[in-house]
């Protein structure tokens, strides 16, 4: 039971690691397994930190109501992503009429890459970091509800280099990319999921 909840947590946690690795592949600039494991063991500490913080405060939370509270977390963090999701697009789509109201063109700009680029290591870091920060209210959330440290942090690397590798694979290609929309839509969906399995 606590696996299938610590591999839907990992992949919700890690859906942006494959947006990441999709862009830079769009962009031509190559990430390599070695890169996607560094990368991804960077954004390993902050979840597990996160999920260790998660432990302390649900000692201090009534047994009784800590599992509610961690559900509720996860839940309310999964409506943020679909409803930051939804007004994107409408925002989005408000924008579109606006320009095709003024008929304002501009000439497409040459969006071509020449050469693959290469990203460095203090630009793995960063995004590392970057990527181990928006974990942190999911790992809190999550370790309430009593997901165990171990599998979770486990399945959390696969799951992460995995993604980080295959995205930025597919960005190169001529398969039809996930939109960022699309990726915030199903992690939010899988947090919900998530929250409800664990509070029954």
């Amino acid at each position: 039971m606590h696996l299938i909840s610590s591999l839907l947590f990992a992949i919700s946690a890690n859906i942006d690691s494959f947006i990441v690795g999709l862009s830079y592949g769009i962009k031509k600039a190559n990430i390599s397994l070695l890169k996607s494991t560094i990368i991804s063991l960077v954004t390993l500490v902050g979840t597990v930190t996160a999920i260790l913080l998660g432990a302390e405060i649900s000692q201090f939370l009534p047994s009784s109501s800590s599992q509610a509270i961690g559900c509720a977390l996860l839940i309310g963090l999964g409506m943020y992503y679909i409803i930051k999701s939804l007004y994107t697009y409408l925002c989005i789509q408000i924008k579109k009429a606006e320009v095709k109201a003024s008929e304002s063109s501009s000439e497409p700009k040459d969006s071509s890459q020449t050469e693959d680029s290469l990203l460095t290591i203090k630009e793995g870091l960063f995004l590392g970091l970057t990527l181990s920060i928006n974990n942190v209210g999911m790992g809190i959330g999550a370790s309430i509800t009593g997901l165990k440290l171990l599998p979770t942090a486990i399945l959390s690397l696969i799951v992460s280099v995995t993604f980080l590798y295959a995205g930025n694979v597919i960005g190169k290609s001529k398969v039809p990319h996930i939109s960022d929309r699309a990726a915030d839509v199903l992690s939010g969906l899988i947090l919900v999921g998530l929250g409800i399995y664990e509070l029954f």
